[in-house]
């Protein structure tokens, strides 16, 4: 997936974890919100989000 994908779905996974809060979404113990946020940590882990990956891709091929 591309670096822009990628942020775009944060975002989304970012709004609907807002949403969830502020509306109360059917979810008793929040855990709506929580996997969203998981989600969003693992996916800016992913090697062509993270701006390390890229330096290192530069690196390696110069």
């Amino acid at each position: 997936m591309r670096r822009i994908t990628l942020l775009l779905f944060q975002l989304f996974l970012a709004l609907f974890a807002g949403y969830a809060v502020l509306y109360d979404v059917p979810n008793e113990y929040l855990i709506v919100p929580l996997l969203c946020l998981v989600c969003m940590f693992f996916l800016g882990r992913h090697q062509s989000v993270s701006p390390k990956g890229n330096q290192q891709k530069l690196v390696l091929d110069g």
